[in-house]
């Protein structure tokens, strides 16, 4: 259907535009990332009418598309978190011919590496028998507000603009575009407004694995290799001075992940797209870079680049809780707590220019213990009926940094999933769901809330990361 435009004075107005209901039911999941896959299944197997809106043709998120990026935390302190995270990560590693490997990685626990195209089927067929609207090449694009309660979202595709109603909605769009477009409030990068890097991961196939280790054993920072070709003319970008290469779960192949692309703001798509062509441009330096100057990837070609670049942090939620630098250091324990988590709180590179690029990290002192996040990090301020899950859990900068895992970020959608059903069947408010009621369900359904299952018995092997990451390391 046409619709009437007027543009005056450089704005656009519409007149009124009847939107179509695409959708009413209980619970809007918006994203499909590894939150968003946690939150939706969590959702509709505690009895809600459930829908799940991403943007890509597959769910999965970074999981799915960010090549030989892992899906950790899921093993906080070796011991597991259990629920819907396990159940995916086990599926996972017995789903076909290295479809998955775990590694244990000094201060991170257990690295869960993974075949994505395994993850896609995998997610898919789980979400489709759990009764999930899938609802593929969509994006929310502004939500229906009544007061401080969400009644639904609009969303956009080649189906045209529609609405979607529910009870509940879960924002796990990464960014909390949700809670942003409600009036919610929120944080942004650190104190400054500064967000960490984004990076582009990548895959590097034809190299003589055995030889590019020992190559990189002999000048682990390649600072030898970059001074030959930077004599030859070959200059390698001031921000990408850390190089952090894992071994593939495929033959002949390793993960790269070495671009660091600094100072662009993850939120507005114009500067997104300047990053994306910025780590392309990169990456084709990083192949003609170790195929002349590094031993083992004379044959080395890019094999697959990710589908979207990876953005650490954006908005964070100013929430009912909140995770505080010092509730990690401290491995606080708390009453009020869904999950458990532990990571180095690693803060890459905020800065243009190569200033202070290599991570700047505060290690744990103790990789087996946890630290617990409260439930409130979950809840919004100031609105009813919206739960997060994901990165932009209420927190500090550096507290979301060690707590962002993608197997963590499944745990949270399992929570926000269980507590948006519960404001959906009693027509209650996000900050009003009982968290002990809480806590006991999500014991029943398989979490582990108290750190005594032992996840020793599932490293496959050992990590291998070249270079200098960690100041510790020197």
């Amino acid at each position: 259907m046409p619709r009437n435009y007027t543009l005056e004075n450089g704005k656009l107005y519409q007149e009124r535009a009847e939107i179509p209901v695409f959708w009413s039911g209980d619970v809007i999941v918006a994203g499909g990332g590894p939150a968003g896959i946690g939150s939706a299944l969590s959702s509709a197997r505690n009895g809600c009418s459930t829908i799940i809106i991403e943007k890509h043709g597959y769910v999965g998120g970074m999981a799915a598309f960010g090549e030989g990026m892992p899906l950790g935390g899921a093993y906080p302190g070796y011991k597991k978190i259990g629920g819907i995270a396990e159940e995916i990560l086990d599926s996972l590693r017995h789903a076909g011919p290295d479809s998955a490997s775990v590694r244990d990685v000094k201060y991170f626990s257990l690295w869960f590496f993974h075949d994505p195209e395994y993850l896609r089927y995998l997610a898919g067929e789980l979400l489709q028998q759990a009764g999930v609207k899938i609802m593929l090449h969509a994006m929310v694009v502004d939500v229906i507000m009544e007061g401080n309660t969400l009644r639904g979202v609009i969303i956009e595709s080649k189906s045209g603009r529609q609405a979607v109603l529910a009870k509940a909605t879960i924002d796990c769009t990464g960014d909390a575009d949700i809670v942003a477009w409600a009036g919610g409030p929120f944080f942004t990068g650190d104190e400054g407004q500064k967000t960490m890097a984004f990076t582009l991961p990548y895959v590097m196939a034809d190299v003589d694995v055995p030889r590019a280790w020992q190559s990189l054993d002999q000048d682990p920072r390649l600072v030898k290799a970059t001074a030959r070709a930077l004599r030859d003319g070959l200059q390698l970008h001031a921000d990408d001075k850390v190089w952090v290469l894992f071994n593939g779960i495929r033959p002949n192949t390793l993960y790269a992940n070495n671009t660091r692309i600094n100072g662009f703001d993850g939120s507005n798509t114009e500067e997104i797209t300047l990053a994306e062509l910025e780590a392309r441009k990169r990456i084709a330096v990083h192949i003609a870079f170790f195929r002349k100057y590094v031993p083992g990837f004379e044959q080395a070609y890019v094999s697959k680049v990710g589908d979207q670049i990876g953005i650490r942090d954006t908005r964070r939620i100013r929430g009912e809780a909140t995770l505080e630098t010092a509730d990690c250091i401290s491995f606080k324990k708390r009453g009020d707590s869904v999950i458990r988590a532990a990571g180095p709180l690693d803060d890459v590179s905020r800065k243009k220019g190569g200033e202070g690029t290599e991570s700047s990290v505060r290690q744990m002192q103790n990789d087996k213990d946890w630290y617990e996040v409260p439930y409130g990090a979950l809840v919004p301020q100031g609105l009813d009926n919206i739960l997060v899950a994901g990165r932009m859990f209420s927190s500090s900068h550096l507290a979301q940094a060690g707590t962002r895992g993608m197997g963590t970020m499944i745990g949270f959608g399992q929570v926000a999933g269980l507590a948006a059903s519960i404001v959906a069947k009693k027509g209650i408010k996000a900050r009003e769901v009982d968290v002990g009621e809480l806590r006991r369900m999500l014991v029943e359904q398989g979490c582990d809330l108290d750190g005594t299952r032992s996840a020793e018995d599932h490293g496959d092997e050992k990590m291998y990361i070249s270079g200098v990451i960690y100041p510790e390391n020197d």
